[in-house]
């Protein structure tokens, strides 16, 4: 009998201190429901680069030339100079990692402007530009040929 209330009592405490923190910490204060505006929308600013071909590799011999188009998607004003100015580090950073993915076997299998692709695109711009710049990041194939040596 005893254990039975030591064990009540033992609970009552640790159910009376989670009220008290819930209370006292997590629980909204009485008329502190500030309306918070949201700020107005800037509107978005796309920046397209000029055409990529991506030779996919298997092997060591060349088997595909994918020809892709990014767009980049940003807010209008300053972050837009300032992608323009980045411009030339964006494109040989999309393309390194173009490279890197093409040369993975599922991706092709699936295509080649996955979301996957597309959010890593997106980090990779994201490490250039800053996370709050980078909106999106659009990937068009625009042509898929086989070289002429095979």
């Amino acid at each position: 009998m005893k254990k039975i209330i030591l064990v009540l009592a033992v609970l009552l405490l640790l159910g009376g201190g989670a009220a008290a923190a819930w209370w006292f910490f997590f629980k909204p204060a009485d008329g502190a429901e500030d309306v918070v505006e949201a700020p107005p929308e800037i509107p978005s600013g796309y920046l397209e680069f000029a055409p990529m071909v991506i030779p996919l590799i298997k092997e060591g011999v060349v088997t595909h030339h994918v020809t892709v188009k990014i767009v980049v998607e940003v807010p209008e004003g300053e972050p837009l100079i300032n992608t323009e100015r980045w411009k030339i580090r964006l494109r040989n950073d999309f393309m390194a990692e173009l490279h890197g993915l093409y040369n993975y076997r599922y991706f092709t299998k699936e295509g080649y402007a996955t979301p996957v692709i597309q959010n890593r695109l997106v980090i990779v711009a994201q490490k250039v530009m800053g996370k709050d710049t980078i909106r999106g990041v659009e990937l068009i194939v625009e042509n898929i040929s086989k070289p002429s040596n095979s």
